[in-house]
């Protein structure tokens, strides 16, 4: 549960990086896609669910995360916040929406954001 406000350092103690992909160009003339860090930051994780789905007669899992941080003006858009990820280590979580809420985490505001994830599906 995320402890707002005041509260909020304390719960945070997760460093993240949130990354933006980028197509290059090799000598060659092929391409390839490279992530490059946009900011790092203090956050709190939380799983919220977790299952496991066949895709193409494979088993693979998905699990999604709340990523509660201090607001960003940079992630305030869900369509450009959604083309990044988020890294934690060796995780990586895919940004699918973000809300921007007010100290109550109740109102619209721009005091956190919540980054809502899947972790182990694209983009």
């Amino acid at each position: 549960m995320c402890k707002c406000g005041a509260d909020f350092s304390s719960s945070a103690n997760t460093r993240i990086s949130v990354q933006s992909a980028a197509t290059v160009e090799d000598s060659y003339g092929g391409r390839s896609e490279t992530w490059s860090e946009l900011l790092s930051l203090w956050a709190e994780i939380e799983p919220t669910t977790g299952r496991e789905i066949y895709v193409s007669a494979q088993l693979q899992s998905r699990v999604d995360a709340k990523i509660t941080i201090r607001y960003q003006a940079s992630l305030s858009d869900t369509t450009v916040s959604a083309k990044y990820r988020a890294v934690v280590g060796a995780r990586i979580y895919n940004i699918k929406a973000v809300k921007n809420l007010a100290d109550d985490m109740k109102r619209e505001g721009t005091d956190f954001q919540i980054l809502l994830c899947v972790e182990g599906e694209a983009s």
